[in-house]
């Protein structure tokens, strides 16, 4: 009889374990994770919401069928302001696009020209701005992915309504634990290399 008591008692014990560890599990499983995916996305919408207001010195190196083509740019991005400056490079040196709001000036600094345009919305809409590749990738249209290795997050879209066969997928590099760009990869439809952007020098300002 005593036996069976004790039994009993260590079957009730077992169970009880079992339901406790069994909430605790199903509360970790199911609540933790959740927390470490939002925190997860939050950090990766911060890294992208980032991007959207900076000033930038860089390379760009242009790839057609028979030439490649390198320039020494200053671009900067805030708010409705958008600026390039093409500091080194063959033909277009000295050449500054600014688009305030709706009104775009182009001047060149050598050739002491001036033009401004009204009403002027396309500048913006321009792949190698990096505010422009976060539209991209925000874009519930394109498919978009993100991966992190060797010290990076990667940020990939595929621009499924481009009718620009030259530019069809790009590929952000992100350094980890600055935040800030290292490379951003332009592809044509055959995911062959169009414009690669190297950011020697960028300066991340808060909205």
């Amino acid at each position: 009889m005593i036996k069976a008591v004790k039994l009993k008692k260590i079957v009730i014990f077992v169970i009880l374990f079992l339901i406790i560890f069994s909430i605790f599990y199903y509360k970790n499983f199911l609540f933790g994770n959740n927390i470490s995916k939002n925190r997860s996305e939050n950090k990766i919408e911060d890294r992208l919401n980032d991007l959207k207001n900076y000033k930038a010195e860089l390379s760009i190196t242009v790839t057609s069928n028979k030439t490649q083509n390198s320039y020494e740019v200053l671009q900067e991005v805030k708010e409705d302001y958008s600026m390039q400056e093409v500091k080194a490079g063959e033909v277009v040196e000295g050449v500054k696009i600014e688009l305030n709001q709706n009104h775009l000036k182009i001047s060149n600094s050598k050739l002491n020209l001036e033009k401004v345009y009204e009403d002027y919305h396309n500048l913006l809409d321009n792949s190698l701005f990096l505010n422009t590749f976060v539209a991209d990738y925000e874009n519930s249209e394109n498919d978009s992915s993100y991966s992190e290795e060797n010290g990076e997050v990667i940020f990939e879209v595929s621009l499924n309504r481009s009718q620009n066969t030259y530019i069809k997928y790009k590929k952000l590099h992100v350094d980890s634990k600055t935040g800030k760009p290292t490379k951003l990869e332009v592809k044509d439809n055959t995911k062959k290399e169009t414009i690669c952007i190297v950011y020697n020098n960028i300066e991340l300002k808060q909205l």
